[in-house]
């Protein structure tokens, strides 16, 4: 189930607003179940499937009810926790350690890093592989720290296997366009073109969606807060022997442009169903992208 509404129960213009979008998702048959926590927060949800529907009569009703309007949600740490992002973050870790520990390091780099020479030869699974390399243990950290804070929330309001996806999509796009300006044998490397397409993704979210639940145009402009966190992170973060700042940069742009053509088709593609397949889909590039740098450099 989705969260299509947090509140305070200390909050008594929050319970009124909860207490009506209650009666609104009754009256069209939409299942809700309230989810408290200690702390006095808690959640409206509803089912993955019931998800676009609860949220069209909520936006409809607004509508033609001017007086109401959903107020500024309480703040709620559990949405920046996701544990789908908590295991990218150790899988990536995992890969670390394990190359590193065997000798293999700078060999996996020399392989599977992305070079714009290696990728018009040919070698695209590059732009994939990649993305789960690190120079050095600071440059895991910092990127581990960048899933937690801005793949954990995608994943949360997107669907683990949906954001999976567009991150996986965002970030090797990222990649493809970076290297697609020269032809030299500069590796880049990182997981940190994947948390750069995250804070784009999370943008396009709140520009597409989020921006229509306000009735001001200044709403807006919040979206332009994912942009500068991202920024801000990258700055402190992404260094490295092997990084690519421009890797980044389309990173983060290619995340933008996706989420602009995805956010405002969510609705038919959410829910659990759609979550596997594409959950499938992603373990598929993974597996190929291996797969197909194992071939490349077999004897023969």
């Amino acid at each position: 189930m989705k969260s299509i509404f947090t509140g305070s129960i200390h909050n008594k213009n929050s319970r009124k607003q909860a207490d009506l979008t209650l009666v609104v998702l009754a009256s069209q048959s939409v299942k809700a179940v309230i989810d408290t926590c200690p702390d006095g927060s808690y959640d409206i949800l509803v089912p993955d499937d019931d998800v676009f529907k609860a949220q069209e009569q909520l936006k409809q009703y607004a509508k033609e009810n001017k007086g109401f309007q959903k107020p500024a949600p309480h703040a709620s740490t559990r949405i920046f926790f996701s544990p789908a992002a908590l295991a990218l973050a150790f899988f990536i870790a995992a890969i670390h350690y394990i190359i590193t520990t065997r000798g293999l390091h700078k060999q996996a780099i020399l392989d599977f890093g992305s070079s714009s020479y290696y990728l018009s030869q040919g070698q695209s699974f590059r732009a994939v592989t990649a993305l789960f390399l690190h120079s050095d243990t600071d440059h895991l950290l910092g990127n581990m720290a960048g899933i937690l804070v801005l793949a954990g929330p995608l994943l949360r309001v997107t669907g683990y296997g949906q954001g999976l996806l567009l991150l996986l999509a965002a970030g090797t796009a990222g990649n493809l366009i970076s290297e697609s300006f020269g032809q030299d044998l500069r590796l880049s490397i990182g997981a940190s073109t994947a948390v750069m397409a995250a804070a784009g993704l999370l943008g396009a979210r709140r520009m597409t969606i989020g921006a229509q639940s306000g009735h001001s145009v200044f709403p807006k402009f919040k979206g332009l807060a994912p942009f500068a966190a991202a920024a801000t992170l990258t700055a402190m973060f992404s260094h490295g022997e092997n990084t690519d700042v421009s890797a980044h940069l389309f990173g983060f742009l290619a995340g933008t442009g996706i989420g602009l053509c995805y956010y405002p088709l969510s609705g038919p593609l959410s829910g659990p169903v759609m979550g596997r397949i594409s959950f499938g889909i992603v373990l598929g590039i993974l597996c190929m992208a291996f797969i197909q740098g194992v071939f490349t450099f077999l004897p023969g």
